[in-house]
C-alpha cells in the first residue's frame, strides 16, 4: 500500500501539513513516553495535519498511530522491508510504503515534511534526530525541529549541542537548530504558533 491522497484541506483549500514524528518501537516503553506520544498524535489530528511516522505498532510510534487514528486524523507509515517480516507494522495506517533499507526509510520520512518532533526512542530515533540536526545545520532542511523533552528525556543531547555550540563545533547557537519542549502540548503550541 502506497501513501493515498487525503481529502482534508485547510480552510484556505491548501494541502495539509505533513508532521513526522520519529519515537520508540519498543514494547517497553515507559507508560509516560507513551501518553505523550497519544497526546502529540491526537493533537496532530485534531490541527487536521498528516502525521506520518515509522509505522511501527508498539511503542511511542504505536501510542501515537492509535490515538490520531481515534481522533479521526490520518497517518501515513515508512517502514523497513526486516521489520515488516517479523510483525512490526501497524495494520491502520491510511497509507504505508515498504522500503529495503534504513536509509531509504529516514529518506522518505522527511520528504515534503513540513516539522519534525522527536520523542523519547532508543538508536534508530536517535539517528532519525541526529541526521535532521545535520540537515538543518548545512541548510539542506527547513522544516523545523522540536524535542519532546518528556521528564527530562532529552536534557543530556541538549547539553551536548549546548558544549559543541561552546566549543565553537558549530556553525550557529544550539537553538537555531531545534526548539526543546517539555510535553507534548508545548510541541503542539509551537506547532501551531509555526503557521499562524
Amino acid at each position: 500500500m502506497a501513501y493515498m491522497p487525503t481529502p482534508m484541506t485547510s480552510p484556505t483549500g491548501a494541502s495539509p501539513r505533513i508532521i513526522t514524528v520519529f519515537a520508540s518501537s519498543s514494547p517497553r516503553t515507559p507508560a509516560a513516553y507513551c501518553a505523550a506520544a497519544a497526546e502529540l498524535g491526537r493533537g496532530i489530528a485534531e490541527a487536521g495535519w498528516i502525521l506520518r511516522n515509522g509505522a511501527g505498532a508498539d511503542g511511542g510510534m504505536g501510542a501515537m498511530t492509535d490515538a490520531a487514528l481515534a481522533a479521526g486524523g490520518v497517518v501515513q507509515g515508512v517502514n523497513l522491508q526486516a521489520f515488516v517480516d517479523q510483525g512490526f507494522l501497524h495494520s491502520g495506517l491510511d497509507g504505508v510504503r515498504i522500503v529495503p533499507t534504513m536509509r531509504e526509510r529516514k529518506r522518505l520520512l522527511g520528504e515534503e515534511a513540513d516539522a519534525f518532533v522527536a520523542l523519547p526512542g532508543g538508536p534508530g530515533t536517535w539517528e532519525e534526530l541526529w541526521e535532521v540536526v545535520v540537515e538543518r545545520q548545512i541548510g539542506s532542511h527547513a522544516a523545523p525541529l522540536i524535542l519532546c523533552n518528556v521528564d527530562g528525556f532529552y536534557d543530556g543531547f541538549i547539553t551536548t549541542l549546548q558544549r559543541a555550540a561552546a566549543d565553537g563545533l558549530l556553525y550557529g547557537p544550539a537553538e537555531d537548530l531545534l526548539h526543546c519542549c517539555p510535553s507534548s502540548a508545548g510541541c503542539l503550541a509551537h506547532l501551531k504558533s509555526l503557521w499562524q
